[in-house]
């Protein structure tokens, strides 16, 4: 008989093992990729220009609109959906396939009318045509990804993001130090989808994916995705109104700094958020007629995920002043106060995120998109507000408080679906990042050492001693009952195993 614990009563090995496997693989290639992207980003970040992060910032920002008009939550639904029989699959892949490259070959048709409107950037229409191609070739790959997630083959999915991003590592950097520019970063798009494909066509294929048609099952799809496809719509809006709104009226330079604090302001959630999120995507679908399992896993994961990102997120931000002058130049200081106030982002941007793969797992796109939908209405016009107000910091600001919006307007959609206090999950790291980020903070104004990597080195001790230490202390008894939990899971030979 099993214990009762994390993830429900007397789980099978199958699920109990691969989500303990399956968060090991997926952290793990993780912190690797985490690394290579980030030693990618500080040499691209030394060797390009702000204006060439800007310009193809300003791309991706059409690409993803374009990729909006086919977002009809596919992916989502061949994972929530527990069929694999091969005319459910190959509906599914003839529904991906077509309606991505219809909608990318509109957007190559109209790719000239949109460069009219940015004579400043005259390689825009060039990056975004390459772009387009890119894209392509990403449409397939994400139906064998889809299908590896379905089946929770976690290992073949870490060794294939390793590979993307070592390649990318080495490619976009090289081509920057030979001059080649903003391709260079068009590049390092290019080279990680690439080498998806490769890694999961050729070296993991899952299944051998051709045409076909079902009609039943296409009026399936489509019922299900008419809400995914509104929230997908809504998270666009969110996740790149802000750099369309910058790049279009601040200038592409602007867009460059915004756009890097952006992205490094997103690194603590890759750490660990990004991995256990899309480890437990498939087992919350596996589990979303039992209340009482779905409860436990949410949970587990977001008390993880909240208190890593609120380790990783304030470390980064107290040294991020040290980082701009040691690591990627003074060239970059325009972002320091941007990044800075998007940490309420970054704390908030993980739940989120696990919460919308809760709310697609279990079937309830609807849910998400009214979420997402109170969350534009504060975004749209505060983003304008904002940058008329404050530039980028004024946008920045704006983020936080879409995201303060979304975390209330979540919380009482997902009372309706799964159990737990927030109290447990928010306060003790809340309260005790306080005081330790505002120590580190302290020292920064108050002491000038000679020595700026002290001074770095003596801030990031100090908080991430305080905090740790202090949250041992208060949650000793969660951490040993949760190691407990790990070890019978991948020790255990027995079929049925104890959860915490």
């Amino acid at each position: 008989m099993g214990r009762r614990g994390w993830l429900g009563c007397e789980m099978g090995e199958s699920l109990a093992g691969k989500v303990v496997r399956g968060s090991a693989y997926s952290v793990s290639a993780s912190v690797v990729t985490l690394i290579l992207g980030f030693a990618r980003a500080i040499l691209l970040a030394r060797l390009l220009a702000p204006s060439h992060f800007g310009v193809v910032a300003l791309a991706m920002f059409y690409i993803g609109l374009i990729s909006q008009l086919r977002a009809l939550g596919l992916d989502q639904a061949v994972i929530h959906h527990q069929n694999s029989e091969e005319t459910f699959l190959s509906t599914y892949f003839t529904l991906r396939i077509v309606t991505s490259v219809a909608a990318l070959l509109l957007l190559a048709a109209v790719a000239p009318f949109l460069a009219w409107f940015y004579p400043r950037a005259p390689l825009f229409l060039w990056v975004l045509l390459a772009l387009v191609g890119v894209e392509v070739v990403r449409a397939f790959t994400y139906t064998q990804e889809s299908i590896l997630r379905k089946e929770l083959a976690f290992r073949q999915l870490a060794i294939t993001d390793v590979v993307a991003s070592a390649s990318m590592t080495v490619v976009a950097p090289l081509l920057a130090w030979f001059g080649f520019g903003v391709w260079a970063l068009v590049a390092e798009q290019a080279t990680g989808i690439l080498m998806r494909f490769i890694m999961t066509w050729v070296v993991f294929p899952r299944w051998h994916p051709r045409f076909g048609w079902d009609k039943d099952i296409a009026k399936w799809f489509w019922r299900y995705g008419r809400s995914v496809w509104g929230a997908a719509n809504l998270n666009f809006a969110l996740d790149r109104f802000d750099d369309f709104w910058i790049g279009t009226f601040l200038g592409k330079t602007p867009l460059g700094y915004y756009s890097r604090a952006y992205e490094f302001a997103r690194y603590p959630r890759r750490v660990v958020a990004n991995p256990l999120s899309s480890v437990f995507m498939p087992v919350f679908a596996r589990l979303q007629h039992d209340r009482s399992n779905l409860s436990r896993s949410f949970y587990r994961a977001a008390y993880i995920i909240l208190r890593t990102g609120v380790l990783v997120a304030g470390a980064f931000a107290l040294i991020m002043p040290e980082f701009i002058h040691l690591v990627i130049g003074d060239k970059w200081f325009p972002m320091l106060l941007a990044f800075r106030l998007m940490l309420i982002y970054t704390l908030l941007d993980s739940l989120l995120m696990l919460s919308g793969n809760l709310l697609l797992a279990v079937g309830r796109p609807q849910v998400l998109e009214k979420v997402l939908f109170v969350q534009a209405i504060f975004f749209i016009p505060a983003v304008i507000l904002g940058a008329r107000i404050w530039g980028i910091n004024g946008v920045a600001v704006a983020a936080d408080g879409m995201l303060v919006v979304g975390a209330v307007a979540m919380y009482f959609q997902l009372k309706r679906i799964v159990d737990f206090s927030l109290f447990q999950l928010v306060f003790w790291p809340v309260v005790l990042f306080l005081p330790s980020w505002a120590c580190g903070l302290y020292l920064e104004v108050k002491w000038h050492p000679d020595s700026v990597w002290l001074l770095a080195g003596s801030k990031l001790l100090v908080f991430v001693v305080l905090y740790v230490v202090l949250l041992s202390v208060v949650e000793r008894g969660d951490y040993i009952r949760g190691l407990r939990w790990v070890w019978r899971s991948v020790s255990t030979r027995d079929r049925r195993v104890g959860v915490w």
